[in-house]
């Protein structure tokens, strides 16, 4: 079993467990009161609004999504492993394999075994001869999250032919990232993806699952090329925009694109805290914090849920109060916006963008579980790289 021993960020413990303070010194309470007003601005009752959510209610969320994951589940025919949506099927079930994963249920143990292990033959299912997982989408993206789900599942497999043929399995698709970054790119978008394995042109949201899958890949012990990482790192700090005043963030294309987004800053602290533990990011922290969780918003360009998987993952390799504080608000929101049966849907401002919403009810829930589940750590992808080389 693969998994990652390696927390980051949460709180201390109880303070009635900590030495006395001084009279004139904050709680910790009021430290992380105080540090939420400068995340998320004036609030009237900061310490009431930063209490953090009692694990149990956490729980007990992430328990209902798993189990309406699992109840939706289709069982019988050509599509049994995915679940009902309209695009991107492999990517969704890779989703909710991993939101499974992520709570300890895996192929041949746990309760959803047979949910995760019907998952991953439908998504090894739709690879090509040539190692390509993108066909239902055309789609790099879809390519890199089916290959994160098969390399999160790798010694998990009870029957020993079929781990050897899930890791065979593993090494076409991580092959075929590879060889699509070596594809000639016009000059400042070397060393990143896109959508298609044979394009031209690179941005950061795409290289960042690419380089998230080739960092789980690592891992696992696959042999990556540090070369092949050190230009992906290079391409998304090409990314970076000083705005000034200790401020800055990445933009989606870097020589294309003018103004840094949230959703792509997240991303790009994430893989570079992964890579590279010792950069600092505290400008970008800076930026991030003008854009708390909030259930939609401008900021999440009708990809709620992408963008704050992004935003968390970069707020929680970040670690400490600043992560205690900003995955109390998620937490919050999300439990506050799960339906009764389990599932989560979308904000109505997220109605507009199909892309998102075109991947059903599924979708939805097993990233909220996913978010939710951020502090277990036990997804290869998230233990970090203390060397390239």
């Amino acid at each position: 079993m693969i998994t990652c021993a390696i927390k980051f960020g949460g709180l201390e413990g109880p303070a009635c467990h900590r030495p006395r303070r001084a009279a004139c010194a904050p709680s910790p309470l009021q430290m992380i009161s105080l540090l939420a007003l400068l995340v998320v601005g004036d609030l009237s009752n900061a310490e009431e609004a930063f209490v953090p959510v009692e694990p149990a209610r956490v729980q007990a969320a992430v328990a209902g999504g798993l189990k309406w994951l699992a109840d939706h589940q289709i069982k019988e025919g050509s599509e049994a492993g995915s679940w009902e949506c309209r695009q991107y099927p492999s990517a969704v079930a890779s989703f909710a394999g991993l939101a499974f994963l992520a709570n300890g249920h895996m192929p041949g143990r746990g309760v959803y075994s047979n949910e995760v292990a019907r998952a991953l033959n439908y998504v090894k299912a739709g690879m090509t001869p040539d190692g390509y997982l993108g066909t239902q989408g055309n789609s790099m993206y879809v390519h890199a999250i089916c290959t994160l789900f098969g390399l999160s599942c790798l010694g998990m497999l009870p029957d020993t032919k079929d781990e050897k043929e899930l890791a065979d399995w593993c090494r076409k698709s991580l092959k075929v990232i590879v060889q699509a970054q070596k594809v000639p790119k016009r000059s400042g978008e070397q060393g990143g993806w896109r959508y298609l394995p044979v394009t031209g042109e690179s941005d950061l949201s795409v290289t960042s699952w690419q380089m998230l899958a080739l960092h789980s890949a690592r891992q696992c012990g696959y042999p990556i090329d540090p070369t092949c990482l050190q230009e992906g790192l290079r391409y998304i700090e090409s990314g970076w925009k000083d705005l000034g005043g200790g401020v800055g963030g990445f933009v989606y294309r870097p020589g294309v694109s003018k103004d840094p987004e949230a959703g792509i800053s997240g991303a790009a602290i994430f893989i570079k805290s992964l890579l590279e533990p010792d950069v600092d990011v505290g400008k970008t922290r800076a930026f991030l914090r003008q854009f708390p969780p909030a259930w939609g918003g401008p900021h999440y360009n009708g990809y709620f849920y992408f963008v704050s998987f992004y935003l968390a993952q970069g707020m929680l390799q970040q670690g400490g109060a600043e992560w205690a504080s900003y995955s109390t608000v998620l937490q919050k929101i999300l439990l506050e916006h799960q339906d009764g049966d389990g599932h989560w849907q979308f904000p109505s401002d997220n109605r507009p963008i199909e892309s998102e919403e075109g991947v059903g009810q599924a979708y939805a829930t097993a990233m909220a579980v996913l978010m939710l589940s951020l502090d277990k750590q036990y997804l290869p992808m998230y233990q970090r790289q203390m060397r390239l080389y």
